[in-house]
């Protein structure tokens, strides 16, 4: 049996305070990796379960905790909403979680003497300047992969400064972002002895005005459309008596409790209500754990999804399989974005580069031999594009990018279908979203030392300098069992050079064309340069003057 929310959320706070003390025993330090982990996983979990529980811990100051305890729970809270409100996968979600548990590691102390308004000393300072770096220095001390912590740890004073106070730094890591605004928002919501805590929403306005960063003002808007005008914990007026706001149902009633010495008395209302969302103290464990246990207040919102199908509809759509229309039209009938999106694809297949008028059209304009590749191609774009990470701008521009350099290569070999040649860079950079959505970067991880006996591997050009290439096979052996091209990109990046076939070398040429493209300053060696003289040679090109000056055109650029 499941154990109820109320249990879940006591332990999820106590563990957290534990966490924070047992920084001052050094012994610890070693499983700090993780004991981090594993709070991070249960925040977004519970998160997951009853949004409405955790949501309302940012109006409920823990009486029995202190203000360093508090804040960094309505940090690690804030985070976890900002997620939720982007549609993040869990690992990047528990990235950013991790972060915000860490990041006060080390300065609890401080932390409570600044609540109270009391001088640091010079020691404290100094501390106080360094505490991210002692924070991602603890946490090191395992030994584990907690690198991609620390690196959101050590951008973050940078970050928090920016933006609020100078606009004319560019910021680029969104996860960063997350953070950076997750902590801001958790110092102006948290109960201090100055009573300087301020309403949830003008914190959020406050921030929206003030900060430059239109990623950050559009995490902001997301925050508020995902918590609703209504914030659960808040403390409300209704029928001139001090309630407290929990949630609101699916006939628009707010449940709301008021709460007496001997019992909680539930009421549920059709009213307009203005909230106080404003943080207060609360000592009555019955509101901090005990009222959540109930259904009526555990409404999550409906967040279909349809990744899952067109994945599976990509498996289904076999390249060497011919297919009548009504073939076509009983697997793509499901999903009409997928028919309008291919609409829009054939329009280079026709000299008016005109769209098609409906799915008829479409396949009149192509061929039916030539369509399942374009399908497939209409899908991935569906399935890349939407997957939600804060590098996605980048991410996308990239592929798309790529996708250009490799339509240009072939554009002479009328023996290829450029199609088929993309539809393995699709479902790498698709791979990579899914599986390594963490590694991701805005570095091009090429190494300056070649690899004597391999190509450099397609994910490079994604920040991720190692990962899994059995795993990959594996998925995209499945995925696109049927398309040689599949197998030839694979066989580019991890068979040895004197080995590679003419479709494999073919991948090689195109990630020296994009090497030259997005990381320039480093030199070829004379094997690239070989590969791509023969390459362009067997693909039409007469000299590569001509093959770099159609390139240029392309105006192939990096997205900041």
């Amino acid at each position: 049996m499941d154990e109820p929310v109320s249990i879940k959320l006591k332990r999820l706070l106590e563990h957290t305070q534990l966490f924070l003390a047992s920084y001052n025993n050094k012994k610890q330090w070693p499983t700090f990796y993780p004991l981090v982990c594993k709070l991070a996983e249960q925040y977004r979990t519970l998160y997951k379960q009853n949004p409405s529980a955790l949501q309302a811990q940012l109006m409920l100051y823990k009486t029995q905790y202190d203000f360093a305890t508090n804040l960094v729970i309505n940090q690690c809270i804030l985070t976890t909403a900002l997620c939720v409100s982007q549609n993040y996968d869990d690992e990047l979600s528990e990235l950013y979680i991790s972060a915000s548990l860490i990041e006060h590691l080390c300065v609890g102390a401080q932390l409570n003497k600044l609540s109270k308004q009391i001088a640091f000393t010079s020691t404290e300072s100094q501390i106080w300047q360094l505490r991210h770096k002692l924070a991602a220095r603890v946490l090191l001390t395992a030994k584990q992969p907690a690198h991609s912590i620390t690196q959101v740890l050590a951008k973050l004073s940078k970050y928090k400064h920016a933006l609020v106070s100078t606009p004319k730094i560019m910021l680029y890591d969104g996860g960063t972002i997350i953070v950076a605004l997750a902590n801001i928002l958790a110092v102006n919501l948290t109960c201090n002895a100055a009573n300087q805590q301020i309403n949830f929403y003008k914190a959020i306005g406050d921030l929206y005005l003030r900060t430059p960063n239109l990623f950050a003002q559009r995490l902001l808007k997301s925050l508020i459309a995902h918590i609703g005008p209504l914030l659960p914990g808040s403390r409300v007026l209704y029928a001139e008596q001090a309630m407290i706001y929990l949630a609101t149902d699916a006939e628009q009633r707010h449940i709301l409790i008021k709460s007496l010495k001997n019992k909680i008395v539930w009421y549920r209302v059709k009213a307009t209500l203005n909230d106080n969302a404003v943080q207060w103290l609360c000592a009555d464990k019955r509101i901090l754990y005990k009222v959540w246990d109930t259904e009526y207040v555990n409404i999550k919102a409906a967040t279909p999804s349809t990744q899952n199908t067109l994945y599976d509809l990509i498996g289904l759509i076999k390249l060497q399989q011919e297919y009548s229309f009504n073939n076509i039209n009983t697997l793509l009938a499901p999903h009409p974005i997928v028919i309008k999106s291919l609409c829009q694809a054939v329009k280079p297949y026709n000299k008016e580069h005109q769209a098609a008028k409906n799915l008829t059209h479409s396949l009149s304009m192509v061929g039916y031999n030539n369509a399942p590749a374009i399908i497939q191609r209409v899908v991935f774009e569906q399935l890349v594009f939407a997957i939600p990470h804060p590098l996605h701008a980048f991410l996308v521009n990239r592929l798309k990018c790529m996708v250009d350099i490799m339509r240009l290569l072939v554009y002479n070999n009328k023996q290829y279908q450029f199609e088929h040649i993309c539809l393995p860079l699709y479902a790498y950079a698709h791979y990579l979203l899914i599986h390594c959505s963490t590694q991701l970067s805005r570095k091009t991880s090429i190494a300056h030392a070649p690899n004597k006996s391999s190509d450099t591997p397609m994910c490079a050009f994604f920040g991720i300098e190692s990962m899994d290439s059995k795993h990959l096979n594996q998925q995209l052996s499945a995925l696109l069992s049927d398309n040689p091209w599949t197998f030839a990109l694979l066989d580019a990046e991890q068979v040895a050079k004197n080995e590679l076939t003419e479709q494999s070398k073919l991948w090689v040429a195109f990630k020296v064309v994009a090497q030259s493209v997005f990381k320039p300053k480093t030199a070829l060696t004379p094997w690239q340069q070989q590969t791509l003289k023969q390459q362009l040679i067997a693909q039409g090109w007469d000299n590569q003057a001509d093959f770099y000056d159609k390139l240029q055109t392309l105006a192939l650029f990096d997205s900041i």
